[in-house]
């Protein structure tokens, strides 16, 4: 198992003690970059192909689980998303 998927694995066995910095890290992890910051209010985005995900986090310690819950589906839909783009390319370059 990897560091990343240790980070991730940490997220979803403990949402109640998680700190911003570990977020925004399995965030990164991700594929999610810090597009801007309003106040307290960081915006994180990722895209693959066409679809943008877009995440609103409120830096806090620790991070409310909604928000935690909130991330994990985010970033199971973009990591679900690159595994069937690579998938997709690999079935091309096959066909090639």
């Amino acid at each position: 198992m990897s560091k990343r998927e240790k980070r991730l694995q940490k997220l979803r066995q403990n949402l109640n003690s998680v700190t911003f910095y570990d977020l925004a890290q399995v965030l990164n992890d991700a594929g999610f970059e810090l597009d801007h910051v309003t106040g307290s209010h960081h915006v994180f985005r990722a895209s693959v192909d066409e679809t943008v995900w877009t995440l609103v986090i409120p830096f806090a310690r620790p991070v409310k689980p909604a928000y935690v819950r909130k991330a994990i589906s985010a970033i199971d839909e973009v990591l679900a998303a690159q595994t069937e783009k690579d998938a997709n390319r690999e079935e091309d370059d096959n066909d090639e």
